[in-house]
């Protein structure tokens, strides 16, 4: 009797033996993982070169379980960590929307076992024995896949080869803040030991996730054991280029974005191959409104790497700042087969302002689903996506309650405060002053940020209580460097609303042209115009209206996105008011348009076409 035989799938220098519920790596190391993404692997394996979507690796693997997709995608991330796959994904294939196919050459082995016998000695069976014995066999393999995966149920556990444990740890972390998991970036980076080679380099990344996902403090201390090191970052090229984004990324974290431009600009040019530095650039650029240099590092990014996720991420957003939308969702199709789900906020952005409400919110869905395992950051940038759809459909009352009901799901005191004074800039905008003081008194108490101290002291104004408008201003005073502009403008738009309650139009259009001058804010734009239109300015209120129409990303991400159909609203009175009817009328469809299906207060401002205002200025109580 001879020996009988087991299927080994070989692909790379990973060995999958399904008999033996293992996968080899490189020198017959083992890797280790759950049955669960044994099983979702093997299953893309056995089906190499074949699209499997997530409802069949949710019928195979999990069976009977209920679970979200993200699962799936959990697992089919921490599966590519555990091969070693780059960003090129040599192994498996994201098919968007579908599921996945395992697109790297497989070659099929049989090996010998040691108790069976062999096939070869026995007497070939008829074809009907044949058709019977493949039934069985099938049967046998689905017994096995359901005891097997009935089992365990658990997150992927696995184990590479460990020449350098702490290098291991650096490219995990770079490999999952690309792929937006910066909670477990975060852990990896952090855990880069100081005596390893490349720790410098570790913390310059950790201390910028940490700064993206609103952690000042927590970028700081990471620092820390840099700045604070006996020995200072010995010269040249590279060392000094990460001495300058250090650098650069302290100032972001004291309020100094220009500064910090600067510094990342000289990074770049000590080592002209640094595509962090590059997207630091792009980044602070987009963020300051100096696009120009956004573009000029964007296009030096991609010369290097044209497949540089957050390049493309960055190209996106600036794209969308620019107002060029159609090419924004054109450079975003260009990537989407990338497994970067985060690409989808800039890209809900753009449609948003192509007026592509239900895709953007297609974009920003997608990015909530996927908050759980995905990045934090994001799915805040997303939740917000969605609160803008909502207010540029004029459906108020919905906006509102999904952030409250987003506020008391975190346990963040910082994010908390900003929904609170996101509401109550929101309620302040359309008159309704009732709950605006109660909002901003809770946010007040949950986080003494100075930027928010500004913010507050704005939207009291915007409801006419100039007193705690002003006393929240003397305690901005104390800001950090870097605040100033910010603090400077807020006095005069603060007097500039006040005189605009009293009707004293010349004296508004003079205070709040001096806070626009000193911030760009949408909302000073707004009640700039307003005051312009009290003077019977037309020439001048089309123009500040038509700044907020260009700036929809900024109104979107920076503002409250109501903003855009009232400024519409308000665009067609001051063309029919300068005899430009045929401009009147297309404003004042568009606005309609957008609030088609809008709250009926909201609605009703819209009705009457003679109107010279489409929003009240609240009058002191």
């Amino acid at each position: 009797m001879g020996r009988s035989h087991k299927t080994q799938y070989r692909f790379g220098p990973y060995t999958l033996e399904p008999d033996e519920r293992r996968i080899l790596g490189e020198g017959a190391s083992p890797i280790e993982l759950t049955a669960k993404a044994f099983d979702l692997l093997a299953l893309l394996v056995g089906r190499a070169e074949q699209l499997v979507t997530k409802d069949e690796i949710l019928e195979a693997v999990w069976q009977e379980v209920s679970i979200a997709e993200s699962n799936v995608t959990t697992t089919i991330s921490m599966i590519r960590k555990a091969l070693q796959e780059d960003s090129e994904h040599r192994y498996i294939e994201t098919v968007p929307k579908k599921g996945y196919r395992f697109v790297a050459a497989v070659s099929v082995v049989s090996v010998p076992d040691r108790d069976g016998a062999d096939p070869v000695d026995q007497m070939l069976p008829s074809r009907t024995q044949n058709e019977k014995r493949l039934n069985w066999i099938r049967l046998f393999g689905l017994l096995a896949i359901l005891v097997g995966t009935g089992i365990v149920f658990g997150v992927l556990h696995f184990r590479r080869p460990m020449t350098n444990g702490s290098d291991t740890l650096y490219q995990n972390g770079v490999r999952d803040d690309a792929e937006g998991k910066d909670n477990l970036a975060i852990k990896e980076l952090t855990e880069v030991p100081q005596s390893d080679p490349k720790f410098v380099e570790a913390r310059t990344k950790l201390a910028w996730l940490l700064y993206q996902s609103d952690k000042n403090d927590d970028a700081k201390r990471c620092l820390e054991p840099v700045l604070s090191a006996k020995s200072p970052i010995a010269p040249g090229l590279p060392d000094k280029s990460a001495s300058l984004k250090i650098e650069g990324i302290k100032q972001l974290l004291t309020d100094h974005p220009n500064d910090a431009l600067d510094d990342f600009q000289l990074a770049a040019e000590s080592d002209p191959r640094d595509t962090d530095a590059l997207i630091y650039i792009a980044d602070t650029a987009i963020s300051t409104g100096n696009l120009v240099e956004a573009d000029k590092a964007l296009a030096k990014c991609e010369a290097i790497d044209r497949l540089n996720p957050f390049c493309g991420y960055e190209r996106i957003d600036a794209l969308t700042h620019e107002g060029e939308y159609d090419k924004a969702i054109t450079e975003y199709n260009n990537l989407r087969s990338s497994n970067y789900p985060w690409m989808d906020q800039p890209a809900g952005y753009a449609e948003l302002a192509r007026g592509n409400v239900d895709e953007a919110l297609k974009h920003f869905n997608s990015l909530v689903a996927d908050g759980p395992t995905g990045s934090h950051v994001h799915f805040l940038a997303a939740q917000d996506g969605i609160v803008a759809a909502d207010l540029l459909k004029g459906e108020m009352a919905t906006a509102l309650r999904r952030l409250t009901t987003a506020m008391n799901q975190t346990y963040s005191g910082y994010e908390k405060a900003d929904y609170l004074i996101l509401m109550a800039e929101i309620e302040a905008l359309h008159g309704n002053s009732g709950q605006v003081k109660a909002e901003l008194e809770e946010a007040s108490k949950l986080s003494d940020s100075p930027a928010f101290a500004i913010e507050i002291a704005r939207t009291y104004a915007m409801i006419g209580d100039d007193a705690n408008a002003q006393s929240f201003l003397a305690r901005a005073q104390r800001v950090e460097p870097g605040l100033e502009l910010e603090y400077g403008a807020a006095d005069p738009f603060i007097h500039g609303l006040e005189s605009l309650r009293r009707k004293d139009f010349e004296m508004a259009s003079e205070q709040l042209n001096t806070s626009f001058s000193m911030n760009q804010s949408p909302e000073t734009a707004y009640f700039l115009a307003k005051a312009e239109m009290g003077l019977g300015d037309w020439s001048a209120a089309i123009n500040h209206l038509n700044f907020i129409i260009k700036n929809k990303a900024k109104v979107f991400i920076d503002s409250v996105a109501s903003l855009i159909p009232l400024s519409e609203f308000d665009l067609s009175v001051c063309y029919r008011s300068s005899g430009q009817e045929s401009e009147a009328n297309n404003h004042l469809s568009t606005a309609r348009r957008m609030w088609e299906h809008a709250d009926p207060d909201l609605k009703a401002r819209f009705t009457n076409s003679t109107s010279n205002t489409a929003s009240k200025i609240p009058r002191s109580e």
